[in-house]
């Protein structure tokens, strides 16, 4: 197959969407993403719809002062539909990778889409370059696949789950432009979320998986998008991530929001590159600041304790009714023998 030419001229084009709450994390991103890269010519596209000058400012010399190239794609919110569910975890923005076919350069064959709570820790030109193989997407395994109790898309993914499909993240995902264009659009994407009365659990990465489960070449999670919460409590640590994984990604729980929960060591990484950021010292004072004032560790240490006395109050009761049966079964003892 030959090489297109992006691939003949090192070309590589990343895509992520944000908001203004999300430019320090951003930052972050980017400057894990930028520094492993040199000699490649990077074009960053962000897709936003409320980034100030000042923000775009700031993005730009970062992106800039590795000698790199940035895009600014303004986004109308108002092309969205109202109903389309939104939480904490999942906002507008969310949705704007759906609008990637219809707004990008026609001159662009293949994208990578990053998410914000990402870091790219390696060279990810094997990745950029990985052969479609007539494929539409690569993409990774989702690493929290197991859909909870009673989550809706047991129903939503009912034909696919019975033909064995597996669900992939959409938060690393290298786009076939070439291939999906002219094939597919943003109406598409909005047309499918109507006719599940907007119903979603993962928004935007359901209508991806549903659109186009059977159109995608997967790659190795471990490599291209690590949970890092659960590769700690599969036993992977810190040194091994940092000397062995391209992509980590910090899917629920971020290693910026202090006091949120109880933090875990692969958050490292990403405060290693923080400490490379112009915004390092704001960063560490939310986080600081987040911790002071969350009492989440002291009420969590306080159920603990409630728990705790309540079950030595049970196992106390539960040793006195042990004794109260041995009495009984010693008198029962007792009586068949005068018998």
């Amino acid at each position: 197959m030959g090489k297109n030419k992006e691939q003949v001229n090192g070309r590589m084009n990343i895509v992520t969407a944000l908001n203004r709450k999300y430019v320090k994390y951003t930052c972050v991103m980017l400057t894990s993403l930028l520094m492993n890269q040199p000699d490649t010519d990077i074009h960053i596209y962000l897709l936003h719809s409320d980034l100030t000058q000042q923000d775009e400012e700031q993005l730009r010399a970062l992106v800039e002062n590795y000698n790199q190239n940035i895009h600014f794609l303004l986004v109308d919110k108002d092309i969205f539909s109202s109903e389309l569910p939104t939480t904490q975890a999942w906002s507008m923005e969310a949705y704007y990778r759906l609008i990637l076919l219809d707004i990008l350069p026609l001159e662009i064959d293949r994208i990578l889409y990053l998410d914000v709570d990402m870091i790219v820790n390696k060279s990810i030109k094997e990745l950029y370059w990985t052969d479609f193989e007539a494929c539409y997407f690569c993409a990774c395994r989702d690493m929290a696949t197991e859909f909870p109790a009673m989550d809706m898309r047991d129903e939503i993914f009912k034909e696919q789950i019975e033909e064995g499909f597996t669900y992939f993240n959409s938060g690393m995902m290298l786009w076939n432009m070439e291939k999906l264009r002219g094939q597919y659009c943003f109406k598409d994407y909005m047309d499918l979320a109507e006719s599940l009365d907007f119903k979603l659990r993962a928004p935007d990465q359901d209508l991806l998986n549903l659109m186009h489960y059977k159109q995608v070449k997967f790659l190795d999670e471990y490599q291209y998008d690590l949970f890092s919460k659960i590769a700690y409590d599969y036993g992977i640590r810190y040194e091994d991530v940092k000397r062995q994984t391209t992509i980590v990604h910090y899917a629920g729980m971020k290693p910026w929001q202090g006091g949120e929960g109880v933090h875990y060591d692969i958050e490292q990484l990403w405060w290693d590159y923080a400490k490379l950021t112009p915004v390092y010292f704001e960063l560490m004072e939310e986080f600081l600041h987040g911790s002071i004032n969350n009492p989440f560790i002291y009420e969590t240490l306080d159920n603990c304790f409630k728990v705790n006395k309540q079950l030595i109050e049970e196992l106390g009761k539960s040793e006195a009714m042990c004794q109260h049966l041995l009495q009984l079964v010693e008198s029962n003892m007792a009586d068949s023998g005068l018998k």
